[in-house]
């Protein structure tokens, strides 16, 4: 059975934003005030995927906003982390759209 971590890793790789935000949405919630780092890595990627989602709707100043989530969690995405190589994986995937969508996020027009 592939993990969810898997599936994530996937949609992501296919653009599915939504579906990636979604899967790890339902992985949070499970979490939610469990006060466990791996809450907080959840909340992190799932974020990083909306903003991506947020990207293709054309809510530029809301990626913005909500990218700054996973760069906030990010740190926590460490070898010490419970499904590592599938996060980094993740995470590589988030930091490679960052570069591609440069101009949305490194832009003061979408400022706030």
């Amino acid at each position: 059975m592939e993990s969810t971590q898997s599936i994530f890793v996937r949609a992501l790789e296919h653009d599915k934003y939504t579906e990636a935000t979604h899967l790890y949405l339902a992985r949070w919630q499970k979490l939610h005030k469990s006060g466990q780092e791996e809450e907080k890595i959840y909340k992190g990627l799932l974020n990083g995927a909306a903003a991506f989602d947020l990207v293709m709707k054309g809510k530029y100043r809301a990626a913005k906003k909500v990218w700054k989530i996973y760069e906030k969690y990010r740190p926590l995405i460490n070898e010490n982390a419970e499904h590592y190589p599938a996060l980094k994986k993740a995470d590589d995937i988030l930091i490679d759209l960052k570069r591609k969508y440069k101009k949305v996020f490194d832009t003061e027009k979408y400022k706030k």
